[in-house]
């Protein structure tokens, strides 16, 4: 074998009918499942790297650990969720359902006990005890 024969005939992804084309020609060598030392599977390699460059650079998604625009974490949206007064009232009018769950959850936790053996227990099912330790049930006497 020469050494023209290892030559790799790839062009850069400068478009999107570039890259489809890419993506099309790397499934295709996926399904080949070819050895990462043959002419193939090298092929394959530096197309990944094409692919993956081109989308960094063009189909980017924002993230917030990374300073993106428009994604907001956990905290930063409830904090503007509970910014507005009716929202922030039907979340207080919750709190002592949150409350009571977190403390079943911290019991039944510090007892060693699994909602199965809680259930089992109270006479009811696993589902009703997962209902009151989510907030979505409120136990009843």
């Amino acid at each position: 074998m020469n050494a023209l024969e290892n030559i790799i005939e790839i062009t850069p992804i400068r478009t999107e009918s570039d890259y489809r084309a890419a993506l099309l020609l790397v499934s295709t060598l996926v399904d080949q499942d070819p050895l990462p030392d043959s002419l193939e599977g090298k092929r394959l390699d530096v197309l990944s790297t094409l692919i993956e460059a081109y989308e960094q650079k063009h189909h980017a998604i924002d993230s917030p650990d990374k300073g993106g625009i428009g994604v907001k974490n956990l905290k930063d949206l409830k904090a503007e969720l509970l910014a507005n007064p009716a929202v922030r009232k039907a979340y207080d009018a919750q709190a002592p359902e949150n409350e009571l769950a977190r403390e079943l959850i911290a019991a039944r936790m510090q007892a060693g006990l699994t909602q199965g053996d809680v259930a089992a227990r109270m006479g009811k099912t696993l589902s009703v005890v997962a209902r009151i330790e989510s907030g979505r049930g409120t136990p009843s006497m």
